[in-house]
């Protein structure tokens, strides 16, 4: 029994990760398995009572570890990287109550991982794990862990796009420098709101599959610049991530210990980059940045304090601000919208170019967080999926605050953009989402912005130069960073190379990351103000 206990259940977990993909190495691992069944019923008894009088290592239990851990985060959070992973433990982690709630909702898979482990160290105990099989079974779990042979590949290989995209970046450091911007002021500026919305991938605009969880924001992406095939590109598939490429038109290239280093000792997060902050800056907006989470979670605090932010609000300052009750991790999105409306109302009356950049969290695998005020009104089934009422209702808040801020006035000269930050990580709608081409969420509006759908190939990275575009600040033919403008008629990179050849030059990257982590002499970062403006 603990043979075929250890055996099925080391199999189920390696089906979640290979059996689509992989499925030769699956097969393979559990061809190995399957001799420890054959070993229990016809070892030799004798030898095992003899051998089991010495201490013997146990070889494979710590390569065993690593491929069970690799294999959790990659049922969790749909892939691993080393590179988030990094800026997680570096920058700021989840929340103790977010990481609680997702140790609870993926107790059967750590079950599972236990009783592999136990399994493992019983059959070692018992003499059917050999000395031999130990040793096959450490290999294998070292050859089948992309944790540790994804860089031990890139180290030995040399890709031959290591430096193809530092020869297409476009770096818009010009349009940050104060006299410059000065020159270039024509007519009023517009300002900025711009809504992250956690997780709202265009996919959920299946009303057939998933009903009408987008519904609400159907209006504001037929007024502007919608993208309706905006893929997601390698290290863009979390939430600082997602900001880092819509603000800076490039993936967020990390290396640990300079990262580290800049993170924490000078509180600068990719100080040698110009980012969208840093061109508004130099045209004089008050820069404002709220949300449900932490400003420490992931660094984005101290991302938009190092990029011409002067007003930040994180969780525990929107609630404080508020007197509200907040959530497991910060504040929900009913209070940020309540919070940054007030912002809003403020900042028109103020009467200077201002951006407000909100992001919001109620779709957040891997079960949502919906709001109170959005309980039974979300028009959906009581047997839909929580994470489905959740995002439903983070987009019904969100056209309640467009609308409330139309009626009083306070979106005009103003662009709009909301998007997703990223595509949802797995949660109980997941393989219902993988029967679709996968796509986040870009729309644009505002005066003077056209409607209509880009349908060519793009990355969230294409929208720094077109959120440029629309402010009337054009960045040298239509790009900036490794993006391109969805207003101007120019293919995207994504175009050009397919999302496989620019996946492949983005993980090849190293002359770019060290440049972005190297603070430039004028560059510092501004403390974030503790008081709302």
């Amino acid at each position: 029994m603990v043979s075929v206990a250890t055996v099925g259940s080391l199999t189920w977990l390696a089906s979640l990760i290979y059996v689509q993909e992989k499925g030769l190495l699956a097969v393979l691992g559990l061809g190995v398995l399957i001799a420890l069944l054959w070993l229990d019923g016809f070892r030799d008894r004798k030898a095992d009572r003899q051998g089991s009088r010495r201490f013997r290592p146990y070889f494979s239990l710590f390569p065993c570890l690593l491929f069970l851990v690799y294999v959790y985060l990659e049922s969790v959070f749909g892939y691993f990287d080393w590179g988030a992973m990094f800026m997680h433990a570096g920058a700021g982690m989840l929340t103790p109550g977010v990481v609680l709630e997702y140790l609870w909702n993926t107790g059967s898979t750590m079950l599972v991982i236990l009783v592999v482990l136990l399994g493992l160290g019983a059959l070692k105990a018992r003499g059917t794990l050999t000395r031999g099989l130990d040793v096959a079974l450490m290999a294998f779990f070292l050859a089948a862990n992309p944790m540790l042979t994804r860089p031990i590949a890139a180290a030995i290989h040399t890709n031959p796009l290591h430096d193809f995209l530092s020869r297409r970046f476009v770096d818009i450091i010009a349009l940050a420098e104060p006299q410059v911007a000065v020159a270039s002021v024509t007519v009023a500026p517009k300002n900025l709101v711009h809504i992250f919305i956690e997780s709202a991938e265009r996919t959920y605009m299946n009303e057939a599959e998933f009903g009408d969880v987008m519904g609400p924001l159907l209006e504001f992406d037929r007024r502007g610049v919608s993208a309706s095939n905006m893929v997601q590109l390698a290290y863009t598939n979390n939430s600082i991530s997602g900001m880092v490429a819509a603000n800076c038109g490039t993936p967020l290239l990390i290396t640990f210990f300079t990262s580290r280093r800049y993170l924490e000792e000078h509180s600068q997060f990719l100080p040698g980059l110009t980012c969208l902050g840093d061109a508004l800056k130099a045209r004089g907006y008050r820069q404002n940045f709220v949300t449900g989470w932490p400003l420490s979670f992931t660094g984005q605090g101290t991302f938009y304090s190092t990029h011409g932010y002067s007003s930040l609000f994180g969780g525990p300052e929107v609630v404080a601000a508020l007197a509200g009750r907040g959530n497991s991790f910060g504040a929900d999105d009913a209070e940020v919208l309540d919070l940054s409306f007030g912002i809003l109302r403020r900042a028109q009356r103020d009467g200077k170019p201002f951006s407000l950049t909100i992001a919001v969290s109620g779709g957040h695998a891997m079960d949502g967080y919906l709001t109170d005020k959005c309980i039974g009104k979300t028009g959906l089934s009581p047997q839909v999926p929580n994470i489905l009422h959740a995002v439903k209702c983070t987009n019904m808040l969100i056209a309640d605050f467009i609308h409330k801020a139309e009626a009083e006035g306070l979106m005009a000269n103003t662009v709009l953009a909301l998007q997703s930050d990223h595509l949802s990580a797995p949660s109980a709608v997941t393989d219902r989402l993988n029967k679709y081409e996968r796509r986040n969420f870009f729309s644009l509006s505002g005066d003077g912005i056209p409607s209509r759908t880009y349908v060519g190939l793009s990355g969230t990275i294409d929208i720094f130069p077109t959120i440029l575009d629309a402010l009337g600040v054009p960045p040298a033919n239509g790009q900036a960073g490794l993006g391109v403008s969805l207003l101007g008629d120019r293919p995207t990179l994504t175009q050009e190379l397919g999302q496989g050849q620019f996946d492949g030059a983005i993980y090849a990257e190293d002359i770019l990351v060290r440049s972005f982590w190297q603070p430039r002499p004028t560059r510092s970062a501004t403390a974030p103000e503790a008081g709302p403006h």
